[in-house]
């Protein structure tokens, strides 16, 4: 092609610099993006899970008071240092022939401290 001087003109095919910086600050931002995402999506499983075992530790704590019976069921405390979980349950008799008991479990997770409880009333 000529241009009106009758020189030649040339077309260049391909990327200029700041084309590929300009792409390359768009996929790292996606990137950022889905690794903030990912990490979020851990740890509200981990947060889930820990809630789930907390959950499975109160019913199975409640279980065993209730089939104990009225006479047997008492206070107490469990840790377990290496999933560092601490469980505390009570018993309280009332005057009606029912005994309530409360399960607690506490444990740290990545936003802090949780509890979780569980309350069942047994009767005598």
């Amino acid at each position: 092609m000529r241009t009106p001087s009758g020189s030649r003109v040339r077309h260049r095919s391909g990327f200029s610099v700041v084309e590929v910086l300009v792409a390359l600050m768009l996929v790292t931002v996606g990137m950022m993006a889905i690794a903030g995402s990912t990490a979020l999506a851990l740890r509200t499983t981990l947060d889930a899970t820990r809630r789930r075992e907390a959950e499975e530790r109160a019913t199975t704590r409640l279980s065993l008071l209730s089939a104990a019976g009225c006479a047997a069921a008492s206070a107490g405390v469990s840790i377990d240092s290496t999933a560092r979980v601490a469980e505390r349950w009570w018993v309280v008799m009332q005057a009606n022939g029912v005994a309530t008991i409360t399960d607690s479990v506490d444990w740290i997770s990545a936003r802090g401290p949780r509890s979780f409880a569980l309350t069942s009333a047994v009767t005598c």
